[in-house]
């Protein structure tokens, strides 16, 4: 795996990729959804008061493979849960910037579920210095287990979302 990490991007510091991502968001869950967003620092906040959130990773497959947020589920398993499981647990959907995981805020929103937000995306977790660890899960064959792996790897999607901070490798 290689760098794809953008011209423009790097020639950004920390601080105008993390303003330029953040506007990046607002647009993006402006138009998907008329919900509430929450950010690293809110999901934290969730985490502490309990009950715990159900944190739903709507991205690819491909960019869940270089890193996800520590106890994410995806949608196919957010689909497979029981009513009982969900009962009245927040939902936090994410994805890399806000956009898919605004459409899915909002499905679920219209579907009734009465906690959801869209989270602000793996590309601003990576600018919160508190975060928990981006997570890269592994399967050990030999065992039949997963290992849950701290990373500094992010996949940003496309060129244009490739505002990651700098501490991560980007993909």
């Amino acid at each position: 795996m290689g760098s794809k990490t953008s011209t423009t991007a790097t020639a950004l510091s920390n601080e105008e990729k993390e303003k330029l991502a953040r506007e990046k968001f607002k647009k993006a869950h402006k138009a998907t959804f008329d919900g509430d967003s929450i950010s690293a620092e809110g999901i934290r906040e969730l985490r502490a008061k309990g009950p715990e959130p159900i944190i739903v990773d709507v991205r690819t497959e491909d960019e869940r493979k270089v890193s996800q947020l520590q106890g994410s589920i995806d949608e196919e398993q957010f689909w497979g849960l029981d009513e009982k499981s969900i009962g009245d647990r927040p939902i936090v959907a994410y994805c890399t910037i806000g956009f898919r995981s605004g459409l899915f805020a909002q499905k679920l929103k219209k579907q009734g579920f009465p906690h959801v937000y869209n989270s602000e995306g793996v590309v601003l977790w990576t600018h919160d210095p508190k975060a928990e660890p981006l997570i890269r899960i592994v399967t050990l064959h030999d065992e039949g287990k997963s290992k849950h792996i701290p990373v500094k790897e992010v996949h940003v999607y496309g060129n244009e979302w490739d505002l990651a901070d700098d501490r991560f490798f980007h993909f």
